[in-house]
Order: C-alpha cells, then sequence, then structure tokens
C-alpha cells in the first residue's frame, strides 16, 4: 500500500470506484474519504444503504486509477474540486447528493454571490429558440450575471454563444469530462476552450470520461444546483428538457420560460408548462434576473425602490424584547450589526412593521428563517443557503411558520412573510 499518498487521492480513489450516491453515504458515515479508506472492511456493512458489491468495491485498495487521473488533470490543468474545498460552491452542498468532487477546466466563479441562469432547451432548436437563447443569454451577462448551460448543440450552444459575444463569464456543466468535446468538431472543441478561457468548465466526470446517456441526469442536477433560476427556452413535450425544469423544482429552483406558437412542437413542451403555472413567462433577459438583483454588481445592500432597511438582531439573551424604537421611525443599524441588514417591503401607504417586537418570543431557527425571508420571496433551496440550517430543519420551521400564518408560499416555490401577521 502507497503510504505516501495526498488527499486528493483518497476523494479520486471513493468516487472513481461507486456511484455519486453510494460515494455520498460513505462520505457521510465516516466523514472523509481518508478515514473510509483506512477503515476496517467490516465498518462497510455498517453504512447504511451500501450493496455488497459496493462494499467489494470499497475493499479494493489499489489508487492506480485515482493517480492516473491525477496524472491527467496535471497535463491538461484541470483542477479536481473536492467538497470541502473553500471554492466549492455551496450552493451545490445543499442538493440532495452533492459531487464530493467536480472537475474544473478555466477558473473557479464566485456562484454563490452571483446571480447565476441556467439555460436549458432542445438541441432542436428552430430559428426563434436560438435567437431567444442568444439574446436573452447575451442579456444576462451584459447585466452581470452568469449564463450556465451545456455543450450540445441547439439551445445550449446558442445561449453559450450569447455569452460568449457578450464577453463572459460562461459556465459549461458537462455529462462527460470537461476535456471531451460533445462533437467530434472543431467547433465543439473551441466552445470548451472559449468557456474556460472566460469562466469554467465543470462535470462530475473524471477527465477522458465519454458523453454517456446515463450521466446526463447528473449533469443536470448540478447545472440546476449551481444556478438561482433555470430558464427553459424551448422544447417539446417529450424533450430532456422537461426534465431538467422537474429537478429545477425539486431544488426548489424557479422555473422561466418564453411564450411561443401554440400549435410549434418544438415548443409544445415550454408552452405546456405556462399552462400548467409550472413556469413563469419572461420576455428578456432581465426579467431572468429581476428576482436577483441583489446578487448583481452593485446590488449588494441597496434597498430597492418601496423598500425600507431595518436591522433584525440575533436573539437576546434573555425572552424580554428589546424596547421599541420612537414611533414612526426606522431604526438606524449600527456599524457593527450590517451585515444583519435585510430588506422589508414598505410601499407606499403600508404601515412599518416593528419586526423586533415580532420576532422577539420566536426560536432562533425561525428568527433566522424570518430575517433571511426579510429580504423579499425566496425559494427553499435559497433559504438554506443563506442560513446555514439543514434541508430538513429548513423544511419542518417553514411549515410551522405557515401553519402558524406567518409565512405563505407563493408562485415558484417560493415563500414570503406575511406582513399582518407580524404587525
Amino acid at each position: 500500500m502507497n503510504i505516501m499518498l495526498t488527499g486528493i487521492t483518497y476523494w479520486l480513489w471513493l468516487t472513481e470506484r461507486l456511484d455519486s450516491a453510494a460515494a455520498w453515504r460513505v462520505y457521510r458515515h465516516f466523514g472523509s474519504p481518508e478515514r473510509a479508506y483506512f477503515s476496517d472492511p467490516a465498518e462497510y456493512e455498517l453504512v447504511e444503504g451500501l450493496e455488497a458489491a459496493q462494499r467489494r468495491l470499497l475493499r479494493d485498495k489499489s489508487t492506480s486509477e485515482a493517480e492516473r487521473i491525477l496524472a491527467r488533470c496535471d497535463r491538461q490543468s484541470i483542477r479536481p474540486l473536492t467538497y470541502t474545498d473553500t471554492d466549492y460552491p455551496e450552493r451545490l452542498r445543499n442538493i440532495e447528493v452533492p459531487p464530493l468532487v467536480l472537475y474544473l477546466r478555466g477558473r473557479p466563479l464566485r456562484f454563490d454571490e452571483r446571480a447565476v441562469i441556467a439555460f436549458a432547451g432542445t438541441r432542436r432548436c428552430t430559428p426563434y429558440g436560438a435567437k431567444v437563447a442568444f439574446d436573452f443569454a447575451g442579456e444576462v451577462t451584459s447585466s452581470g450575471g452568469i449564463v450556465a448551460t451545456g455543450v450540445v448543440d441547439g439551445c445550449d450552444a446558442s445561449a453559450a454563444a450569447g455569452a460568449l459575444r457578450a464577453g463572459g463569464p460562461l459556465c459549461l456543466v458537462t455529462a462527460g469530462g470537461v476535456d471531451v468535446p460533445y462533437y467530434d468538431s472543431e467547433r465543439s472543441r473551441a466552445l470548451l476552450d472559449d468557456a474556460a478561457a472566460v469562466g469554467c468548465v465543470l462535470s462530475e466526470a473524471p477527465p477522458g470520461t465519454k458523453h454517456l446517456g446515463a450521466l446526463f441526469r447528473r449533469r443536470n442536477v448540478i447545472l440546476c444546483g449551481l444556478a438561482c433560476g433555470v430558464f427553459c427556452v424551448e422544447a417539446p413535450r417529450r424533450s430532456g428538457t422537461l426534465m431538467v425544469a422537474a429537478i429545477a423544482a425539486e431544488q426548489g429552483k424557479e422555473v422561466y420560460t418564453v411564450p411561443a406558437n401554440l400549435g410549434a412542437e418544438a415548443s409544445s413542451g415550454t408552452n405546456d408548462l405556462l399552462g400548467r403555472r409550472l413556469a413563469v413567462p419572461v420576455l428578456s433577459g432581465r426579467d431572468l434576473l429581476a428576482d436577483y438583483a441583489y446578487l448583481l454588481p452593485g446590488g449588494a445592500g441597496q434597498a430597492p425602490s418601496g423598500w425600507r432597511v431595518v436591522t433584525i438582531p440575533a436573539r437576546p439573551a434573555e425572552q424580554t424584547p428589546p424596547p421599541a424604537p420612537a414611533p414612526e421611525t426606522v431604526p438606524e443599524p449600527a456599524a457593527e450589526t450590517r451585515d444583519t441588514e435585510k430588506r422589508v417591503d414598505s410601499a407606499a401607504g403600508s404601515r412599518y412593521i416593528e419586526l423586533l417586537d415580532a420576532f422577539a418570543h420566536l426560536t432562533e431557527e425561525e428568527r433566522t428563517l424570518l430575517r433571511a425571508l426579510a429580504a423579499g420571496p425566496a425559494t427553499t433551496e435559497s433559504l438554506i443557503a443563506a442560513t446555514g440550517l439543514g434541508a430538513a430543519t429548513v423544511s419542518a420551521v417553514l411549515t410551522l411558520l405557515a401553519v402558524n400564518g406567518t409565512v405563505r408560499e407563493c408562485s415558484g416555490g417560493r415563500f414570503e412573510l406575511i406582513p399582518e401577521a407580524l404587525a
């Protein structure tokens, strides 16, 4: 056994042996790939949900494949990004089965701090779909957002071209290796090169992996996981794009699309999303960013028109609420508490809500979620990312708050405060 292994080798040893779900179970059980590697084989019997064949694979301690992958990464300037790395996107940590290793070609993007819109659509798109994808991607990029998409022809390629024309950045999420063009053509190779030059290419699959059909669901899970919202450009009723929309909904992400001719087969699936109110209609790339303005350059900390900025402090040690401020005044946040500023809707004619009193009797988890919701409606996924609470906790607390009439669910799986409940 090689006792001079580096830390990254254990991550690759685990992920090249097991599928994503099984590797995640092992990681959760042992706390690190290294502990899993050096554990007694009998301990593998205790990993919940692990099959006998998977336990046998873990007993094989050969790291030759992991070392081969690392050598290829080194030759091609591909970075293996592990679940515990500081550059690993927090948004992906909050999906049900996060990828333990991502292969990155290019430069890390600050996904968690930016408005990322995932573009998806049929590869057999019409000229209308291609133009919408190109134009909207260009608007998202020029407005300060990040376009994330795949590498196949049609809507994906058009969106990538629009983002590149606007100067990037661009993120391509691939099913196979980040060094493998989807098509054996110069244009397909150039797309990967251009994306890496202005942004990044990401994949859960090691370099050299072909774009096999079985890998596309995981690609779509990662694509949606990185994004704030998912734009389904154009798709017929039988299309992988609708699977992307379903994954986005599972993750609590907003789904968007554009209206199209009712009789057009190429857009029958996306029109159906609109008809069933499973997607929000948009008319421009800027519409895609409307809910995420605070993540655009210059948007942080700037209260939109019709909003007031108030401070919601951490829960005091005693259970008695702090003194209320003078009537009709908004307390000015102190310098040391400015990072707790949130936006509270107070359009003209609405009365001021004294949140300090309203939050005093709640549990810490309830207060944490309500502080996050004071910034405006949010999905479950964005609340997990904003608060650091676990998915089960957020879901349970939201249910309680909805039952007692403090929050309500609105369109797109988002939740919002009910001002009257806090008055």
